[in-house]
């Protein structure tokens, strides 16, 4: 993984295909590095329709496919992330290249050292702040994050209600970046919203050059 904060976008399963061509291309354009498929809903021909269409806008090597470790395996892309109902790393590795990244959604010290242990190449802690996509769940904090980055040697990625105005919380907690729902897919002007948090990243005077 990169040095420099990492921008992940996940796609908000509520949009067709035309729309996140469009919404992804922008975001790229505006600094996103990693685009997650995460689209529940849709079959395995379907994912991998989408990984095809989106490497038109990006490179494959930015697009991550949630769950569907088959389709990832299959296309070749950046790799694959898993949820609690997934396989899990060490089975998925079994099927993905060596060079691919493994994802995995964690929600406490105990799970993100688990998957560590199972072999993922970096964790997803989350949701951090107030989401709008987890009404009435409370958000956990940047607290236990800290004491969640100390402990792994992977990479961990922040999520949940993050804006630009509290990303440094979360990389002063140690994460590697942060990932983004509808604060980027929803946005009027995506490639400006982007933009947005990509400043905010490049600019942390704790980051690594």
């Amino acid at each position: 993984m990169s040095t420099r904060p990492e921008l992940h976008v996940i796609t908000n399963g509520r949009q067709g295909l035309e729309e996140v061509l469009a919404m992804a291309e922008a975001a790229y354009a505006g600094g996103m590095d990693y685009l997650h498929i995460r689209e529940k809903q849709r079959t395995a021909r379907e994912c991998m329709d989408w990984v095809k269409a989106l490497s038109t806008v990006m490179p494959s090597s930015c697009l991550i496919v949630n769950d569907r470790v088959d389709v990832a395996a299959a296309s070749g892309c950046r790799g694959a992330h898993l949820a609690y109902h997934s396989l899990t790393p060490s089975e998925a590795r079994l099927l993905l290249a060596k060079e691919q990244w493994i994802g995995r959604s964690v929600h406490s010290v105990k799970e993100a050292e688990a998957a560590a242990a199972e072999g993922a190449t970096y964790a997803l802690y989350g949701h951090l702040f107030p989401s709008g996509s987890k009404p009435g769940v409370p958000a956990r904090g940047t607290g236990e994050l800290t004491s969640i980055t100390a402990a792994l040697s992977i990479p961990v990625i922040g999520i949940g209600g993050i804006t630009p105005a509290n990303t440094t919380q979360v990389l002063a907690a140690g994460c590697r970046g942060i990932a983004v729902l509808s604060g980027i897919t929803d946005a009027h002007n995506v490639k400006e919203a982007t933009a947005a948090y990509r400043n905010v990243l490049d600019t942390w005077e704790g980051r690594s050059i």
